[in-house]
Protein backbone atom coordinates (compact mmCIF):
# COMPACT_ATOMS: atom_id res chain seq x y z
CA UNK A 1 0.00 0.00 0.00
CA UNK A 2 1.45 3.69 -0.87
CA UNK A 3 2.83 4.91 2.02
CA UNK A 4 2.11 2.55 4.25
CA UNK A 5 0.87 3.17 7.78
CA UNK A 6 1.72 6.49 7.74
CA UNK A 7 0.25 6.97 4.50
CA UNK A 8 -2.99 5.73 5.65
CA UNK A 9 -3.17 7.60 8.39
CA UNK A 10 -2.70 10.38 6.66
CA UNK A 11 -5.71 9.76 4.12
CA UNK A 12 -7.95 8.89 7.19
CA UNK A 13 -7.23 12.35 9.37
CA UNK A 14 -8.19 14.67 5.77
CA UNK A 15 -11.15 12.19 5.55
CA UNK A 16 -12.21 12.94 8.77
CA UNK A 17 -11.11 16.80 8.38
CA UNK A 18 -13.25 16.89 5.44
CA UNK A 19 -16.48 15.12 6.97
CA UNK A 20 -16.24 16.53 10.24
CA UNK A 21 -17.93 20.31 8.03
CA UNK A 22 -20.63 17.93 6.43
CA UNK A 23 -24.14 18.17 8.46
CA UNK A 24 -25.10 14.67 9.21
CA UNK A 25 -28.24 14.49 6.88
CA UNK A 26 -25.92 15.54 3.66
CA UNK A 27 -23.92 13.11 4.47
CA UNK A 28 -26.60 10.21 4.72
CA UNK A 29 -28.39 12.16 1.36
CA UNK A 30 -25.42 11.19 -0.24
CA UNK A 31 -25.07 7.33 0.97
CA UNK A 32 -29.40 7.09 0.06
CA UNK A 33 -28.13 8.94 -3.28
CA UNK A 34 -25.21 6.48 -4.63
CA UNK A 35 -27.49 3.39 -3.88
CA UNK A 36 -30.62 4.95 -6.19
CA UNK A 37 -27.74 5.60 -8.54
CA UNK A 38 -26.48 2.18 -8.64
CA UNK A 39 -29.40 0.35 -8.00
CA UNK A 40 -31.68 2.25 -10.51
CA UNK A 41 -31.43 -0.23 -13.09
CA UNK A 42 -32.78 -3.11 -11.28
CA UNK A 43 -35.24 -1.40 -9.13
CA UNK A 44 -38.80 -0.30 -10.35
CA UNK A 45 -38.61 3.32 -9.53
CA UNK A 46 -41.93 5.49 -9.91
CA UNK A 47 -40.34 7.86 -12.22
CA UNK A 48 -41.59 5.90 -15.32
CA UNK A 49 -45.35 5.30 -13.74
CA UNK A 50 -48.45 7.47 -14.08
CA UNK A 51 -50.09 9.57 -16.96
CA UNK A 52 -47.80 11.84 -19.89
CA UNK A 53 -47.81 15.52 -18.30
CA UNK A 54 -49.75 17.49 -20.68
CA UNK A 55 -48.43 21.04 -22.12
CA UNK A 56 -49.31 24.24 -21.03
CA UNK A 57 -51.73 26.12 -23.06
CA UNK A 58 -48.41 28.88 -23.21
CA UNK A 59 -45.82 27.45 -22.00
CA UNK A 60 -43.06 30.06 -20.88
CA UNK A 61 -40.54 30.87 -23.78
CA UNK A 62 -36.21 30.76 -23.42
CA UNK A 63 -34.76 33.72 -21.80
CA UNK A 64 -31.76 33.83 -23.54
CA UNK A 65 -30.62 34.36 -27.02
CA UNK A 66 -29.49 30.91 -28.43
CA UNK A 67 -25.62 30.12 -28.28
CA UNK A 68 -24.08 28.72 -31.38
CA UNK A 69 -22.89 25.32 -30.11
CA UNK A 70 -22.88 23.12 -33.31
CA UNK A 71 -22.94 23.45 -36.82
CA UNK A 72 -23.16 21.18 -39.65
CA UNK A 73 -19.85 19.36 -40.87
CA UNK A 74 -20.21 17.78 -44.06
CA UNK A 75 -22.56 14.20 -43.05
CA UNK A 76 -22.30 14.87 -39.24
CA UNK A 77 -21.51 17.62 -37.03
CA UNK A 78 -18.89 20.04 -35.67
CA UNK A 79 -19.28 20.70 -31.50
CA UNK A 80 -18.30 23.53 -30.13
CA UNK A 81 -16.90 24.19 -26.66
CA UNK A 82 -14.28 26.71 -24.62
CA UNK A 83 -11.23 24.02 -25.27
CA UNK A 84 -12.06 23.36 -28.96
CA UNK A 85 -14.01 22.07 -31.43
CA UNK A 86 -15.03 18.05 -31.83
CA UNK A 87 -16.48 16.00 -35.45
CA UNK A 88 -19.30 13.89 -34.92
CA UNK A 89 -21.24 11.63 -36.98
CA UNK A 90 -25.04 12.73 -38.40
CA UNK A 91 -26.29 10.10 -35.61
CA UNK A 92 -24.28 11.54 -31.88
CA UNK A 93 -22.40 8.66 -30.26
CA UNK A 94 -24.19 9.51 -26.97
CA UNK A 95 -21.36 6.74 -25.41
CA UNK A 96 -18.92 8.59 -26.62
CA UNK A 97 -15.79 6.34 -26.52
CA UNK A 98 -12.72 6.92 -24.66
CA UNK A 99 -11.53 7.73 -21.42
CA UNK A 100 -8.92 10.30 -20.95
CA UNK A 101 -10.78 13.31 -19.24
CA UNK A 102 -11.17 15.34 -22.36
CA UNK A 103 -13.69 12.87 -23.63
CA UNK A 104 -15.47 12.74 -20.33
CA UNK A 105 -16.12 16.61 -20.49
CA UNK A 106 -16.96 15.92 -24.25
CA UNK A 107 -19.80 13.45 -23.42
CA UNK A 108 -21.18 15.59 -20.51
CA UNK A 109 -21.66 18.31 -22.66
CA UNK A 110 -23.27 16.18 -25.31
CA UNK A 111 -25.86 14.97 -22.49
CA UNK A 112 -26.50 18.87 -21.74
CA UNK A 113 -28.18 19.39 -25.18
CA UNK A 114 -27.37 23.11 -25.32
CA UNK A 115 -26.59 22.61 -28.51
CA UNK A 116 -30.51 21.80 -29.83
CA UNK A 117 -30.42 25.65 -29.61
CA UNK A 118 -28.80 26.23 -32.48
CA UNK A 119 -29.83 23.04 -35.21
CA UNK A 120 -33.18 23.61 -36.90
CA UNK A 121 -36.53 21.75 -36.33
CA UNK A 122 -35.31 18.52 -38.41
CA UNK A 123 -32.53 17.95 -36.36
CA UNK A 124 -33.90 18.60 -33.54
CA UNK A 125 -36.37 16.06 -33.78
CA UNK A 126 -33.82 13.60 -34.80
CA UNK A 127 -31.58 14.49 -32.18
CA UNK A 128 -34.37 14.34 -29.38
CA UNK A 129 -35.96 11.04 -30.30
CA UNK A 130 -32.43 9.64 -30.74
CA UNK A 131 -31.32 10.49 -27.46
CA UNK A 132 -34.64 8.70 -26.04
CA UNK A 133 -33.68 5.47 -27.94
CA UNK A 134 -30.19 5.34 -26.91
CA UNK A 135 -30.19 6.63 -23.33
CA UNK A 136 -32.76 4.48 -21.43
CA UNK A 137 -32.98 5.16 -17.72
CA UNK A 138 -32.27 1.27 -17.30
CA UNK A 139 -28.93 1.06 -18.49
CA UNK A 140 -25.86 0.39 -16.43
CA UNK A 141 -23.89 3.73 -16.19
CA UNK A 142 -27.04 5.88 -16.97
CA UNK A 143 -26.44 7.95 -13.71
CA UNK A 144 -23.18 8.67 -14.68
CA UNK A 145 -23.78 10.55 -17.88
CA UNK A 146 -27.52 10.78 -19.34
CA UNK A 147 -29.26 10.77 -16.05
CA UNK A 148 -26.75 12.33 -13.93
CA UNK A 149 -29.41 14.73 -11.82
CA UNK A 150 -27.03 17.32 -13.21
CA UNK A 151 -26.59 16.57 -16.78
CA UNK A 152 -30.50 16.16 -16.81
CA UNK A 153 -31.81 19.40 -15.34
CA UNK A 154 -29.75 21.06 -17.96
CA UNK A 155 -30.90 18.93 -20.76
CA UNK A 156 -34.37 19.03 -19.20
CA UNK A 157 -34.85 22.81 -19.53
CA UNK A 158 -33.23 23.30 -23.37
CA UNK A 159 -36.25 20.53 -24.28
CA UNK A 160 -38.86 22.60 -22.75
CA UNK A 161 -37.75 25.66 -24.20
CA UNK A 162 -37.22 24.48 -27.44
CA UNK A 163 -40.64 22.84 -27.63
CA UNK A 164 -41.81 26.23 -26.35
CA UNK A 165 -40.41 28.11 -29.17
CA UNK A 166 -41.17 25.69 -31.94
CA UNK A 167 -44.70 24.15 -30.84
CA UNK A 168 -46.55 25.35 -33.80
CA UNK A 169 -43.65 23.59 -36.23
CA UNK A 170 -43.33 20.67 -34.96
CA UNK A 171 -45.06 17.21 -35.30
CA UNK A 172 -47.33 16.11 -33.07
CA UNK A 173 -45.87 13.08 -32.47
CA UNK A 174 -43.05 14.44 -32.00
CA UNK A 175 -44.08 16.59 -29.65
CA UNK A 176 -46.12 13.58 -27.77
CA UNK A 177 -42.91 11.30 -27.49
CA UNK A 178 -40.73 14.78 -26.07
CA UNK A 179 -43.25 14.62 -23.39
CA UNK A 180 -43.62 11.39 -21.97
CA UNK A 181 -39.68 11.41 -21.97
CA UNK A 182 -39.95 14.72 -20.02
CA UNK A 183 -42.08 13.32 -17.33
CA UNK A 184 -40.07 10.63 -16.60
CA UNK A 185 -37.17 12.54 -16.71
CA UNK A 186 -38.37 15.30 -14.46
CA UNK A 187 -39.90 12.68 -11.94
CA UNK A 188 -36.65 10.97 -11.70
CA UNK A 189 -34.94 14.46 -10.54
CA UNK A 190 -37.86 14.21 -7.88
CA UNK A 191 -36.23 11.46 -6.77
CA UNK A 192 -32.63 12.65 -7.48
CA UNK A 193 -32.48 16.06 -6.45
CA UNK A 194 -28.63 16.78 -5.27
CA UNK A 195 -29.47 18.00 -1.69
CA UNK A 196 -26.33 16.28 -0.34
CA UNK A 197 -23.99 18.75 -2.69
CA UNK A 198 -26.53 21.47 -2.53
CA UNK A 199 -24.81 24.71 -4.22
CA UNK A 200 -25.16 25.33 -8.14
CA UNK A 201 -25.79 22.15 -8.60
CA UNK A 202 -29.55 21.80 -6.38
CA UNK A 203 -29.79 25.89 -8.46
CA UNK A 204 -30.00 23.88 -11.28
CA UNK A 205 -32.38 21.22 -10.11
CA UNK A 206 -35.01 24.04 -8.73
CA UNK A 207 -34.17 26.05 -12.07
CA UNK A 208 -35.77 23.01 -14.08
CA UNK A 209 -38.46 22.03 -11.49
CA UNK A 210 -39.94 25.00 -11.38
CA UNK A 211 -40.12 25.75 -15.10
CA UNK A 212 -41.29 22.17 -15.42
CA UNK A 213 -44.05 23.09 -13.59
CA UNK A 214 -44.56 26.44 -15.91
CA UNK A 215 -44.43 24.41 -18.75
CA UNK A 216 -46.75 21.61 -18.19
CA UNK A 217 -50.72 21.63 -16.42
CA UNK A 218 -51.84 18.72 -14.03
CA UNK A 219 -50.55 17.13 -10.49
CA UNK A 220 -46.86 16.46 -11.66
CA UNK A 221 -46.85 20.42 -12.67
CA UNK A 222 -48.11 21.65 -9.29
CA UNK A 223 -45.90 18.84 -7.10
CA UNK A 224 -42.60 20.37 -9.40
CA UNK A 225 -43.81 23.78 -8.65
CA UNK A 226 -44.22 23.70 -4.85
CA UNK A 227 -41.24 20.92 -4.80
CA UNK A 228 -38.87 24.03 -6.66
CA UNK A 229 -40.59 26.91 -4.49
CA UNK A 230 -39.60 25.00 -1.27
CA UNK A 231 -36.17 24.79 -2.28
CA UNK A 232 -35.83 28.03 -3.51
CA UNK A 233 -37.42 29.25 -0.58
CA UNK A 234 -34.94 27.77 1.57
CA UNK A 235 -31.84 28.23 -0.50
CA UNK A 236 -31.76 31.79 -1.35
CA UNK A 237 -30.74 32.88 2.13
CA UNK A 238 -28.24 30.11 2.83
CA UNK A 239 -26.41 30.17 -0.76
CA UNK A 240 -26.55 33.97 -1.65
CA UNK A 241 -24.45 35.97 0.48
CA UNK A 242 -25.56 39.47 1.74
CA UNK A 243 -23.55 41.19 -0.24
CA UNK A 244 -25.24 39.20 -3.56
CA UNK A 245 -22.16 36.77 -4.11
CA UNK A 246 -22.68 33.30 -4.62
CA UNK A 247 -21.70 31.45 -1.60
CA UNK A 248 -19.35 29.45 -3.29
CA UNK A 249 -17.26 32.33 -4.13
CA UNK A 250 -16.47 31.30 -7.62
CA UNK A 251 -17.26 34.17 -10.22
CA UNK A 252 -18.48 31.63 -12.71
CA UNK A 253 -20.55 29.97 -10.54
CA UNK A 254 -21.99 33.22 -9.12
CA UNK A 255 -22.51 34.11 -12.89
CA UNK A 256 -24.22 30.62 -13.62
CA UNK A 257 -26.68 30.78 -10.74
CA UNK A 258 -27.17 34.59 -11.15
CA UNK A 259 -28.62 33.26 -14.65
CA UNK A 260 -30.39 30.24 -13.12
CA UNK A 261 -32.15 32.81 -11.33
CA UNK A 262 -33.07 34.97 -13.29
CA UNK A 263 -34.78 32.28 -15.61
CA UNK A 264 -36.94 31.53 -12.19
CA UNK A 265 -38.48 34.69 -12.07
CA UNK A 266 -39.44 34.71 -15.56
CA UNK A 267 -41.88 31.05 -14.11
CA UNK A 268 -42.05 32.79 -10.34
CA UNK A 269 -45.62 33.67 -9.94
CA UNK A 270 -46.56 37.04 -7.77
CA UNK A 271 -46.38 36.79 -3.93
CA UNK A 272 -44.02 37.08 -1.16
CA UNK A 273 -41.35 34.52 -2.55
CA UNK A 274 -40.43 36.61 -5.93
CA UNK A 275 -40.21 39.53 -3.84
CA UNK A 276 -37.41 38.17 -2.15
CA UNK A 277 -35.89 36.51 -4.94
CA UNK A 278 -35.85 40.49 -7.08
CA UNK A 279 -34.42 41.84 -4.23
CA UNK A 280 -31.53 38.83 -4.61
CA UNK A 281 -31.52 39.61 -8.26
CA UNK A 282 -30.32 43.03 -7.45
CA UNK A 283 -27.98 42.17 -5.06
CA UNK A 284 -26.63 39.50 -7.44
CA UNK A 285 -26.64 41.87 -9.93
CA UNK A 286 -24.38 44.54 -8.40
CA UNK A 287 -22.07 41.82 -7.32
CA UNK A 288 -21.74 40.69 -10.98
CA UNK A 289 -20.35 43.83 -11.80
CA UNK A 290 -17.82 44.30 -9.59
CA UNK A 291 -16.45 40.91 -10.26
CA UNK A 292 -15.92 41.72 -14.06
CA UNK A 293 -12.67 42.65 -15.72
CA UNK A 294 -13.01 45.37 -18.41
CA UNK A 295 -12.67 43.12 -20.74
CA UNK A 296 -16.13 41.91 -20.23
CA UNK A 297 -15.16 39.24 -18.27
CA UNK A 298 -15.32 37.95 -15.05
CA UNK A 299 -12.47 37.14 -12.65
CA UNK A 300 -11.27 33.70 -12.17
CA UNK A 301 -10.74 33.04 -8.43
CA UNK A 302 -11.09 29.34 -7.29
CA UNK A 303 -12.68 27.23 -9.73
CA UNK A 304 -13.09 29.58 -12.63
CA UNK A 305 -13.71 29.94 -16.47
CA UNK A 306 -14.42 32.54 -18.71
CA UNK A 307 -17.10 30.51 -20.48
CA UNK A 308 -18.24 28.45 -17.84
CA UNK A 309 -21.53 30.83 -17.65
CA UNK A 310 -23.13 33.53 -19.81
CA UNK A 311 -20.98 36.65 -19.85
CA UNK A 312 -22.24 39.20 -17.35
CA UNK A 313 -23.55 41.76 -20.30
CA UNK A 314 -26.04 39.53 -20.95
CA UNK A 315 -27.07 38.70 -17.65
CA UNK A 316 -27.25 42.22 -16.65
CA UNK A 317 -28.83 43.06 -19.69
CA UNK A 318 -31.71 40.06 -18.60
CA UNK A 319 -31.93 41.83 -15.07
CA UNK A 320 -32.23 45.26 -16.41
CA UNK A 321 -34.95 43.94 -18.60
CA UNK A 322 -36.96 42.24 -16.03
CA UNK A 323 -36.87 45.03 -14.30
CA UNK A 324 -34.49 45.06 -11.89
CA UNK A 325 -31.99 48.01 -10.27
CA UNK A 326 -29.43 49.43 -12.32
CA UNK A 327 -26.13 47.77 -11.64
CA UNK A 328 -23.49 49.52 -13.58
CA UNK A 329 -19.78 49.42 -13.75
CA UNK A 330 -19.12 52.18 -11.09
CA UNK A 331 -15.93 54.12 -10.59
CA UNK A 332 -14.20 53.37 -7.23
CA UNK A 333 -13.53 51.18 -4.28
CA UNK A 334 -15.68 48.57 -3.57
CA UNK A 335 -16.38 45.81 -1.13
CA UNK A 336 -18.04 42.55 -1.32
CA UNK A 337 -17.24 42.25 2.65
CA UNK A 338 -19.32 38.79 3.04
CA UNK A 339 -17.75 37.42 -0.12
CA UNK A 340 -14.23 38.64 1.04
CA UNK A 341 -13.40 40.30 -2.33
CA UNK A 342 -12.19 43.59 -2.28
CA UNK A 343 -11.62 45.59 -5.40
CA UNK A 344 -11.01 48.72 -7.49
CA UNK A 345 -12.49 50.51 -10.82
CA UNK A 346 -10.95 53.23 -11.92
CA UNK A 347 -12.21 53.74 -15.94
CA UNK A 348 -10.17 50.54 -17.81
CA UNK A 349 -8.50 50.11 -14.54
CA UNK A 350 -9.10 47.62 -12.39
CA UNK A 351 -8.57 45.74 -9.11
CA UNK A 352 -9.76 42.17 -7.27
CA UNK A 353 -8.36 41.49 -3.99
CA UNK A 354 -9.58 38.37 -2.43
CA UNK A 355 -9.36 38.81 1.71
CA UNK A 356 -12.20 35.84 2.17
CA UNK A 357 -12.50 32.52 3.04
CA UNK A 358 -12.03 29.91 0.47
CA UNK A 359 -16.22 28.77 0.41
CA UNK A 360 -18.49 27.31 2.40
CA UNK A 361 -17.31 24.32 4.90
CA UNK A 362 -19.91 22.21 3.51
CA UNK A 363 -19.29 22.88 -0.01
CA UNK A 364 -15.27 23.24 -0.51
CA UNK A 365 -14.67 21.34 -3.47
CA UNK A 366 -14.45 24.50 -6.08
CA UNK A 367 -11.71 26.24 -3.96
CA UNK A 368 -8.16 27.24 -4.36
CA UNK A 369 -5.67 28.21 -1.81
CA UNK A 370 -5.72 32.19 -2.90
CA UNK A 371 -6.26 33.88 0.48
CA UNK A 372 -4.60 37.02 -0.61
CA UNK A 373 -4.48 37.23 -4.14
CA UNK A 374 -5.38 39.75 -6.38
CA UNK A 375 -6.18 40.09 -10.16
CA UNK A 376 -5.10 43.60 -11.78
CA UNK A 377 -6.16 44.72 -15.20
CA UNK A 378 -4.36 47.97 -16.98
CA UNK A 379 -6.22 49.98 -20.09
CA UNK A 380 -8.51 47.27 -20.19
CA UNK A 381 -5.61 44.53 -20.74
CA UNK A 382 -5.39 41.50 -18.20
CA UNK A 383 -2.09 41.88 -16.47
CA UNK A 384 -1.75 40.24 -13.57
CA UNK A 385 -3.82 37.27 -13.65
CA UNK A 386 -5.38 34.02 -11.64
CA UNK A 387 -3.86 30.37 -12.08
CA UNK A 388 -7.19 29.81 -13.40
CA UNK A 389 -8.82 25.96 -13.75
CA UNK A 390 -7.65 23.67 -15.98
CA UNK A 391 -9.42 20.16 -14.78
CA UNK A 392 -11.81 18.70 -12.14
CA UNK A 393 -10.35 15.59 -12.84
CA UNK A 394 -7.13 14.34 -10.09
CA UNK A 395 -4.25 15.29 -11.85
CA UNK A 396 -1.30 17.30 -11.97
CA UNK A 397 -2.97 20.55 -13.71
CA UNK A 398 -5.77 20.64 -11.00
CA UNK A 399 -3.22 20.69 -8.35
CA UNK A 400 -2.04 23.34 -9.99
CA UNK A 401 -4.68 25.46 -10.05
CA UNK A 402 -5.64 24.76 -6.57
CA UNK A 403 -2.33 25.25 -4.72
CA UNK A 404 -0.99 28.18 -3.04
CA UNK A 405 2.11 28.69 -4.95
CA UNK A 406 0.54 28.99 -8.06
CA UNK A 407 -1.42 31.96 -7.16
CA UNK A 408 -0.26 35.65 -6.80
CA UNK A 409 0.02 35.37 -2.46
CA UNK A 410 2.82 33.85 -0.47
CA UNK A 411 4.10 30.46 0.46
CA UNK A 412 6.07 29.38 3.19
CA UNK A 413 8.52 26.33 2.59
CA UNK A 414 6.46 25.45 -0.41
CA UNK A 415 3.38 24.32 1.80
CA UNK A 416 -0.14 24.97 1.05
CA UNK A 417 -3.00 26.70 2.83
CA UNK A 418 -5.34 24.69 3.13
CA UNK A 419 -4.82 20.53 2.91
CA UNK A 420 -5.98 19.90 -0.82
CA UNK A 421 -6.48 16.67 -1.75
CA UNK A 422 -8.52 14.68 -4.41
CA UNK A 423 -10.08 16.86 -7.26
CA UNK A 424 -12.37 18.43 -5.34
CA UNK A 425 -11.71 17.75 -1.44
CA UNK A 426 -10.11 19.64 1.49
CA UNK A 427 -9.60 18.44 4.60
CA UNK A 428 -7.81 21.52 6.80
CA UNK A 429 -8.28 24.89 5.56
CA UNK A 430 -7.48 27.98 6.15
CA UNK A 431 -9.37 30.97 7.66
CA UNK A 432 -8.55 35.07 6.83
CA UNK A 433 -8.70 37.69 8.83
CA UNK A 434 -9.51 41.31 7.60
CA UNK A 435 -7.05 43.24 9.55
CA UNK A 436 -7.41 47.03 7.85
CA UNK A 437 -10.14 47.98 5.44
CA UNK A 438 -10.13 51.81 4.54
CA UNK A 439 -11.36 53.34 1.42
CA UNK A 440 -10.95 56.69 0.12
CA UNK A 441 -13.60 57.42 -2.62
CA UNK A 442 -9.98 57.25 -5.16
CA UNK A 443 -8.66 53.88 -3.99
CA UNK A 444 -8.21 51.93 -0.55
CA UNK A 445 -5.89 50.15 2.17
CA UNK A 446 -6.18 46.67 2.98
CA UNK A 447 -4.79 44.67 5.50
CA UNK A 448 -4.91 40.86 5.71
CA UNK A 449 -3.42 37.80 7.11
CA UNK A 450 -4.71 34.21 7.94
CA UNK A 451 -3.53 30.69 9.63
CA UNK A 452 -2.48 28.70 6.63
CA UNK A 453 0.16 28.35 7.86
CA UNK A 454 0.06 27.36 11.06
CA UNK A 455 0.69 24.03 11.32
CA UNK A 456 4.53 24.82 10.54
CA UNK A 457 7.20 24.77 13.29
CA UNK A 458 6.52 28.71 14.76
CA UNK A 459 3.29 29.19 13.90
CA UNK A 460 4.38 31.63 10.92
CA UNK A 461 1.85 34.18 9.33
CA UNK A 462 1.12 35.59 6.15
CA UNK A 463 0.72 39.71 6.11
CA UNK A 464 -0.29 41.20 3.53
CA UNK A 465 -1.20 45.02 3.16
CA UNK A 466 -2.53 46.03 -0.17
CA UNK A 467 -2.93 50.53 -0.84
CA UNK A 468 -4.41 50.85 -4.06
CA UNK A 469 -4.88 53.53 -6.36
CA UNK A 470 -6.24 54.66 -9.49
CA UNK A 471 -2.78 54.66 -11.18
CA UNK A 472 -1.35 51.31 -9.69
CA UNK A 473 -1.01 49.21 -6.62
CA UNK A 474 1.83 48.78 -3.77
CA UNK A 475 2.00 45.75 -2.15
CA UNK A 476 3.58 45.35 1.55
CA UNK A 477 4.38 41.72 2.39
CA UNK A 478 5.74 40.60 6.09
CA UNK A 479 5.79 37.15 7.22
CA UNK A 480 5.56 37.30 10.70
CA UNK A 481 7.70 34.53 13.20
CA UNK A 482 8.95 32.86 10.12
CA UNK A 483 13.03 33.29 11.20
CA UNK A 484 13.88 29.82 10.28
CA UNK A 485 11.55 29.77 7.45
CA UNK A 486 11.58 30.22 3.32
CA UNK A 487 8.69 32.29 1.98
CA UNK A 488 8.11 33.07 -1.56
CA UNK A 489 5.45 34.85 -4.19
CA UNK A 490 4.70 34.99 -7.59
CA UNK A 491 3.19 37.26 -9.92
CA UNK A 492 1.63 35.57 -12.61
CA UNK A 493 0.95 37.37 -16.15
CA UNK A 494 -1.20 37.32 -19.02
CA UNK A 495 -0.01 35.40 -22.08
CA UNK A 496 -0.12 39.15 -23.77
CA UNK A 497 2.11 40.48 -21.29
CA UNK A 498 6.13 40.69 -22.14
CA UNK A 499 8.51 40.91 -18.88
CA UNK A 500 12.15 42.29 -19.04
CA UNK A 501 14.16 42.37 -15.52
CA UNK A 502 15.52 45.76 -14.93
CA UNK A 503 17.31 47.35 -12.26
CA UNK A 504 14.75 47.27 -9.12
CA UNK A 505 12.22 44.88 -10.86
CA UNK A 506 10.94 44.62 -14.11
CA UNK A 507 9.11 46.01 -16.61
CA UNK A 508 5.67 44.51 -18.47
CA UNK A 509 4.14 45.36 -21.40
CA UNK A 510 1.02 44.60 -22.76
CA UNK A 511 0.28 45.94 -26.18
CA UNK A 512 -0.07 49.85 -25.47
CA UNK A 513 -0.12 49.46 -21.64
CA UNK A 514 3.91 49.65 -19.80
CA UNK A 515 3.95 48.14 -16.05
CA UNK A 516 7.22 48.71 -13.80
CA UNK A 517 7.26 46.52 -10.88
CA UNK A 518 9.51 47.51 -8.52
CA UNK A 519 10.41 45.52 -5.59
CA UNK A 520 12.66 45.61 -2.59
CA UNK A 521 13.77 41.66 -3.32
CA UNK A 522 15.02 40.02 -6.88
CA UNK A 523 13.11 39.46 -9.32
CA UNK A 524 13.01 35.74 -11.00
CA UNK A 525 11.06 34.76 -14.48
CA UNK A 526 9.84 31.46 -14.39
CA UNK A 527 7.54 29.80 -17.29
CA UNK A 528 3.98 29.18 -16.60
CA UNK A 529 0.57 28.29 -17.79
CA UNK A 530 -2.32 29.94 -17.62
CA UNK A 531 -5.78 28.28 -17.92
CA UNK A 532 -8.60 31.03 -18.96
CA UNK A 533 -11.04 27.72 -19.63
CA UNK A 534 -11.41 24.31 -18.80
CA UNK A 535 -9.31 22.24 -20.52
CA UNK A 536 -7.74 25.24 -22.16
CA UNK A 537 -3.94 26.15 -21.32
CA UNK A 538 -1.96 29.12 -22.70
CA UNK A 539 2.15 29.61 -21.95
CA UNK A 540 3.15 32.60 -20.18
CA UNK A 541 5.48 33.53 -17.38
CA UNK A 542 5.41 34.52 -13.90
CA UNK A 543 7.48 37.04 -11.95
CA UNK A 544 9.32 34.74 -8.65
CA UNK A 545 10.29 36.82 -5.38
CA UNK A 546 11.50 35.52 -1.73
CA UNK A 547 10.74 37.32 0.98
CA UNK A 548 13.46 37.67 3.23
CA UNK A 549 13.30 36.31 6.81
CA UNK A 550 13.05 39.69 8.66
CA UNK A 551 11.67 43.24 7.61
CA UNK A 552 9.13 43.55 4.66
CA UNK A 553 8.70 42.68 1.01
CA UNK A 554 7.87 45.90 -0.94
CA UNK A 555 6.29 45.22 -4.35
CA UNK A 556 4.85 48.49 -6.21
CA UNK A 557 2.64 48.11 -9.86
CA UNK A 558 2.90 51.81 -11.18
CA UNK A 559 0.78 52.44 -14.38
CA UNK A 560 2.61 54.25 -17.26
CA UNK A 561 1.12 55.37 -20.55
CA UNK A 562 4.31 55.12 -22.29
CA UNK A 563 7.72 52.73 -22.27
CA UNK A 564 9.95 53.87 -19.75
CA UNK A 565 13.68 53.92 -20.38
CA UNK A 566 15.14 50.62 -18.96
CA UNK A 567 18.08 49.57 -16.96
CA UNK A 568 19.82 46.46 -17.72
CA UNK A 569 20.47 44.23 -14.61
CA UNK A 570 23.69 44.21 -13.13
CA UNK A 571 25.49 40.82 -14.14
Amino acid sequence: MSGGVPGLLRRVARQAAMLRHLPPRQVLRRVELDLRRRLGPYLSERAGHGAVAELAVQPPLPLFPPRRLIERHGEGWLFHQPWGSLPLPARVPWALPGADPLTGIWRTNLHYMEFLESVDDAALEALVLDWIAANPATARDAWRWGWRAYNLSIRVVVWMQQLAARRQRLPEPFIAAARASLTRQLRHLEHHLETDIRGNHLIRNLRALLWAGACFDGADAERWRRTGEALLERELDWQILPDGCHYERSPSYHCQVFGDLLEVLAVLGPGPLRDRLEATLDRMARATAALTHPDGGVALLNDSGLGMALPPALLLEAHAAAGGRPAGFVDGPFALPDAGFYGLRAGDTYLLVDCGPIGPDDLIGHAHGDILTFEWSVGGRRIIVDQGTYQYEVGDRRDRSRSTASHNTLTIDGAEQSDFFGAHRCGRRARPRLLDYRPDGAGFVLEGTHDGFASLPGQPRHVRRFVAAPDGVAIGERVEGADRHRATGGLLLHPDCRVELVAGGAVVTSGPVVVRVESTAPLVVETAEWYPDLHVTRPTQRLRYTVAAAGEQALCLLVREAPIKKQPVAE
